[in-house]
This record gives C-alpha cells, structure tokens and sequence, in this order.
C-alpha cells in the first residue's frame, strides 16, 4: 500500500491532504501547494534519550508534587488540613504498580504524533484521573491505557478514549490552564488562550471523527461517549450530555453488557472492567434521568462486579453501596418501563415509610471508605429520602403530628441536618469532584427545606432542629460549591428573600463539627444560643 503524502498546507493545518499538485484543500484556500517539506519516515520510532528523560521527570514531578488532596481551596473559615482519608487517598485508590517511568527501550510515539497536547501532558492528567477520579469512574486503568497509547498512537478509539477521560477530569475538578500539569507551564503559555477541558473534548471529538465509532465492537465504544457525557455535563451543556449518555446506554445494549450470559466466556479482569462499565453507566443513567426528567432504559440485570484484587475491595464495596441505594428506589422514584419518574402509580403509605426506613438504616457508612466515596453515597442517600418525601407529600396524607417520623411534614429538617453534618466535615474539593449533580442534590435538600420552613411556621421555633441554622450553613456551602455563580442559588436566594430569610454567604456562621461540643449544641441549643440566632434571622 502506496502512503499518501500530505502537502505542506495540509501537513502545518493538520487537514487531510489528496495527494494532487496542487491538492483540493490549497486550491480552496489560495495557498502555494508546496512539498518542500522532507517526508518522515513512517512508522514509530525508538526515542531520543532527551524525549524518555523529559517525559520521565515530568511525570516524577507529577507524584511529587500533585497531592492526592483537593485540588480545589479548602472552606473559607476551615483549618484547611486535609483529612486522614485524603492523606492517604493514592493508596487506598491504588489499583495497580505507581506509574511506571519510560524506560529507554520503549517505544514512544513519532514526531508525528497528530495532537495539539504532547504525550507526557496526556499520561500526567491520566495521573490526575487516578488519582481524583477513579473513585467517582472507576473504570479505566490509566496504566494500562497509558501503555496502549505508548505502544499504539495510530489507535484513534484509543486516543479518543484517553482524551476523553482528560477533558471529563479537568472540567469536573475545574483545573483551568494553570493548575495542571505542574512541569508544563512553558507548554501553557504556548497555547492560545482558552480552557484545557474544551481543547481535549475537541480532540476526543477529532479522533472519534477518524474511525467508525458506531461500528465498533470494543468496550470503548461504550466508555469515549460516556466521559464525554460527563465532561459536557460538567459544562452544563445538559441537551449534549443527554444526547451523548443516551449513545453510550445504546452501545451497551448492542454489545449485551446487560446481559448476564455475555460474560460467561470472559477473563476475570475483561469480566470485571465489563461489569464496572455497565455499573457506572446504571447510576450515571439514573441519576441524570431523576435531576433532569429524562428516560432510562438499563435495568438492574446483572450481577455486581468482583474486586480485582485486594486493594480495590473497599472501593467496589463503597460503589457497591452506591449502586444499592439506585437499585432500592427502581419502580418507584423511577419507572423500569423507561420513564424517569413514576406518574401515575398508586403508592401505599406502608410502602414509602419501610422504604424510607430502609434508606435509614445506613447513617454511618464505614470510615475505610474514602472521602470521595463516601461523600456521594451519603449525600445521594438524603437526596433520596427528600424525594421520596415529596412524592409521598403528593400521593398520601402526611401531618406534623405524625408518629412516623418519615410521614411527617417536618422530615425534611431531619434529613437536612443529616446531610450538613457530614458535608461540613468534608472538604470542598470532594464536593467538586462530583461536579453539578452534587449541586442539584444540596439545592433539592435546601430548597424543600426552606419550602417546608414557609409552610409550617412552628418548625422555625423547634430549637431542637434549628432549621434555619441548618438552612444557613447549607446556603453557603452551595455558594462555596457553586462560585456564587450557579442558576439554582439566584433561585435558592430568591426564595429566601420572599420568605424574608436573612442570608449572608460571605460571612458564615462557625461550621457544625468545628468543635467536639458542637454536635451536642445542634441537637440541644442553649437557650442563650438560641435567643442569639432569633436576634441574628431577625
């Protein structure tokens, strides 16, 4: 087979060239069609000792100095220590060797490897997933991708994967053009301005361009548009993040991922990555279809995937849990017949208080469990029982006097102050690494509690709560979370000020959990404190 050689236009633009004098593309354009330019030759070629020495350090230097803590600042008003579980986040997350440097022998990629982002930027925000996200995605073994990548540079599904992945990391955990890679400040300033995450989301988007990606049979005809899905989510582009998620459902479909006697033939590790992807996808897909009304088509029809080995067994028990807690609320928060919310089905009032009871029964997960782990089931766990409250404000009779906790109209308060009083002992870069679903799930909780506030007024003078306390601090943590820029707080602010609910999120009050003392004083307030807060709301 005769290789088509590019023109010198084609060749600097990076456009696909027909080979003629002049070719299509310069005649287009009004350029010299020239081949002044000395053809390489094809194929990859051994690397130079200053390549695998460049790529080598800029990586050490990633590990050394890229902590596992959050990227993001610490509360305004913390000590702004990181926490056990972050300090020792890259062990616990550990699924494989630490990255492993180049070593002379290895092939890299050519010259010409067609990217705007070299391939050590590329391996280093890989690192990054590992080390941030694979406890939210986990899926992807950044070595082993990172291996292919090495080895095969012409894979375009490989390259779009591995693009994707970056551009879903960078936008989920906000990382601008400065923030990361730490050894790669020289190649920034190269850049034109412009976000890190848009520019890998177009190269994903290029590489999906070169290959008939409905077509493929891989696994990552399932994954590319899924990372996608969460990079485009993460800029809430919510109609782009729905088209791509509905894609990747489909290709899971098509592939039988959602079918168990699929997997019978399959090796432990392709068994285990099969399983994890069509997992992620199950709670991916739901929790988009419950926050924005949109469809779902994965059931619960496999079995959950087995660990790996030791390292990663408190990591898929954690996400385990988190698969459980979608699963118990099937066919009721959500309708298996493709609807994203049950319409017109009769609920009893036995039904929704032993599910109520059941999302209970874990308040205190397991403190191996990482930080970020067990900040998403914790907090998806209220939103559920705040949603499973307001639908059984609309189908049954719920009272204040209720015996039934679950069935009363005051519940929310309870299951706000539940939700505050982990979140405050977290750090705002766990938070950030779930990007806008954990906004959507905070401002549910507070907005049904403020609407609750309104509609019983009794509730405002219940000192063991201390609802409004509990609605200040959660005000400005989604303030925090959000920038102060997020649509659903102007919402959340708005109705604040029509209940004439004073909010000051740029000087908090002191955060539950501070103190040892402060847990008792939530539930018990002295009557100093408490004329203290009526004086301040009012």
């Amino acid at each position: 087979m005769v290789r088509r050689r590019a023109c010198d236009g084609c060749y600097l633009r990076k456009n696909r060239c027909t080979g003629d004098q002049p070719c299509h593309n310069c005649v287009r354009a009004g350029f010299e069609c020239s081949y002044a330019k000395k053809p390489a030759k094809p194929g990859p070629k051994g690397p130079r000792r200053g390549t695998y020495l460049r790529v080598n350090k800029e990586l050490q230097e990633l590990r050394d100095r890229a902590a596992p803590g959050p990227a993001t600042p610490p509360w305004p008003g913390d000590a702004g220590s990181s926490s056990p579980q972050d300090t020792c986040l890259s062990e616990n997350l550990s699924s494989s060797d630490p990255f492993p440097l180049i070593s002379s022998g290895e092939v890299l990629p050519s010259a010409e490897w067609e990217s705007n982002f070299s391939l050590s930027e590329v391996l280093a925000y890989l690192e990054i997933y590992h080390q941030r996200m694979y406890p939210v995605w986990p899926v992807v073994d950044r070595t082993r991708l990172g291996s292919m990548l090495m080895k095969d540079w012409n894979n375009c599904e490989t390259c779009a994967l591995a693009f994707g992945i970056c551009a879903a990391t960078i936008a989920q955990l906000r990382i601008d053009s400065e923030g990361f890679p730490p050894g790669n400040t020289a190649a920034s300033q190269k850049r034109e301005k412009g976000m890190v995450a848009d520019r890998f989301a177009v190269e994903a988007e290029r590489y999906r361009s070169l290959y008939d990606y409905r077509e493929s049979t891989s696994i990552e005809a399932v994954l590319v548009p899924l990372f996608l899905h969460f990079y485009y989510g993460a800029e809430q582009k919510i109609q782009t993040a729905s088209f791509l998620l509905g894609e990747s459902v489909r290709m899971c479909q098509l592939l039988g991922l959602d079918k168990e006697d699929t997997y019978q033939c399959l090796d432990l590790a392709e068994d285990s990555y099969r399983r994890r992807t069509f997992w992620l996808l199950y709670v991916t897909e739901r929790g988009h279809a419950m926050q924005h009304g949109t469809n779902i088509c994965l059931t619960n029809s496999i079995k959950f995937s087995s660990p790996g080995h030791a390292g990663e067994r408190r990591l898929l028990e954690a996400f385990d849990n988190l698969v459980g807690l979608f699963t118990s609320v099937e066919g009721i928060l959500l309708d298996p017949k493709g609807h994203g919310r049950s319409q017109n089905k009769q609920y009893c009032k036995e039904t929704l208080s032993q599910l109520q009871s059941q999302l209970r029964q874990h308040i205190q997960w397991p403190e191996e469990y990482n930080e970020v782990q067990r900040t998403d089931i914790v907090v998806t766990q209220q939103w559920l029982r705040i949603l499973l409250w307001q639908l059984s404000l609309k189908k049954t009779y719920l009272s204040s006097g209720s015996t039934d906790a679950s069935m009363s109209l005051t519940y929310p308060a309870h299951v706000a102050r539940d939700a505050l009083q982990f979140v405050s002992n977290v750090s705002l870069g766990t938070l950030v690494a779930h990007g806008p679903g954990m906004e959507i799930k905070l401002f549910e909780i507070a907005s049904t509690l403020l609407d609750v506030i309104n509609c019983v007024p009794s509730l405002s003078q219940d000192t063991s709560l201390r609802s409004r306390d509990i609605l200040h601090h959660l005000c400005y943590r989604l303030f925090a979370l959000s920038n102060g820029k997020a649509q659903r707080l102007e919402v959340l602010q708005r109705k604040l000020g029509e209940s004439r609910i004073s909010y000051l999120p740029f000087n908090p009050l002191p955060l539950i959990g501070d103190h040892p003392s402060a847990h008792s004083r939530a539930h018990n307030p002295t009557s100093e404190e408490t004329g203290e807060e009526e004086e301040q709301h009012e």
